[in-house]
This record gives C-alpha cells, sequence and structure tokens, in this order.
C-alpha cells in the first residue's frame, strides 16, 4: 500500500481515511520474513539432514568393523592352525629336498654300463665295474700286444669324453692304469671317470 498520501487530505471520497497503516501486516504475496525464515529452515534442515547421513556413514563403518573383527576372532584358531600346517609342511619339504639330494643318482648306471657295452671295442673285456665317492672305476682286459693296446686304449679314452652320453656327466676320464696281466698275454687296464662337483 502506498503510504506517502496524507490521510487527512480531502479525497474524492465522502469519508475521512482512519486506518494505522503503520501497524498493518504487509500484503505482499510472499512477505520477506516468510523468505528469510524458509531460506534459514531449508539451510538447518539440509544440514541436519548431512549430519544423519554422516552419523549413519559412521555407524555402519563402525558396525562393518566390528564384524570383521569378530570374523578375524572366530577364525583365529583356524589361522593358527594353517600356519602351524604350513611350517610342518616346510619341515617335511626341507627332509625330502634332503633326502633327494642324498639318494639321487649323479647318473643313471644302466644307462652308463650300456653306454660302455655299445662303444667298448671287440678286443676288449670289462671285468668290475666300481663306484666311489671319487668316480667310476672301469676295469678289463685287452688282448693286444702292448702297442696296439695302448693306442686302442687311448683312442676309446678320447671317444668316451667325446660321447655325448657319457662326456658331459664326468669332468675328467682318464686311462690311469696299463700292465701286463697273467696268463694268455692279455693287458689289465684301469679307467677312472671323476665326476663333476656337485653344484650347491
Amino acid at each position: 500500500m502506498k503510504r506517502s498520501r496524507d490521510p487527512l487530505a480531502v479525497t474524492a471520497h465522502w469519508h475521512v481515511d482512519c486506518r494505522l497503516e503503520a501497524e498493518l501486516p504487509e500484503d505482499k504475496i510472499v512477505g520477506t520474513r516468510f523468505l528469510v525464515n524458509a531460506l534459514f529452515t531449508a539451510l538447518a534442515a539440509a544440514m541436519l539432514l548431512f549430519t544423519g547421513w554422516l552419523g549413519y556413514v559412521s555407524l555402519s563403518l563402525r558396525h562393518q568393523i566390528q564384524d570383521w573383527e569378530n570374523r578375524i576372532n572366530d577364525n583365529r584358531a583356524e589361522v593358527r592352525e594353517i600356519q602351524g600346517m604350513q611350517r610342518d609342511f616346510a619341515v617335511e619339504a626341507a627332509k625330502i629336498d634332503q633326502a633327494h639330494a642324498l639318494m639321487r643318482p649323479r647318473f643313471g648306471v644302466s644307462r652308463f654300463i650300456s653306454s660302455i657295452g655299445r662303444t667298448r671295442p671287440e678286443q676288449m673285456a670289462v671285468d668290475i665295474i666300481e663306484w666311489n665317492e671319487s668316480g667310476v672305476f672301469v676295469r678289463g682286459s685287452v688282448t693286444e700286444s702292448s702297442e696296439r693296446a695302448t693306442r686302442m686304449l687311448g683312442g676309446y679314452v678320447e671317444q668316451l669324453r667325446k660321447d655325448e652320453r657319457i662326456g658331459p656327466i664326468f669332468q675328467e676320464i682318464v686311462l690311469t692304469s696299463l700292465d701286463r696281466g697273467g696268463m694268455g698275454g692279455s693287458l689289465r687296464f684301469e679307467i677312472h671317470f671323476r665326476l663333476k662337483p656337485e653344484s650347491s
């Protein structure tokens, strides 16, 4: 309402305007006080909702943490049992590895014997094959003259060194003994197959 006019001024109306305009409420469709109150109410409601959501998230996290702690405590005995089993398995595996290291052959005996039989000259007879820590000893006799037997055994040792089944297994293959044996004019020989050192 317009309040600038004089209430006692003569107007086209026949009566005097006795209204107390200062005490009349506002006649706007939406008042300023209402807008301010609505704005602060909305802010308060938003803060309340945000605080409630934070509280819910915090409570949910605490509940989940408590649930997982309960599960951990419930499974602690099983975890200790599994860890004990793992230690036992590790000990047994170490024993098996140690037994394998002690028992495993450095080379196949049957394969070695068959290779000796396959490569030996006809004039050569193998009497004994011994195996100890220093290697393998092959002893036998050759029915040839000393010179021919020496050449033949030297060539045979060289052939064994180059043999792809025997050579890579041994560090060295040497003719360690050659002497005139007993009856029949045969020469006795000894070939030493020195094993390669074990790799740790």
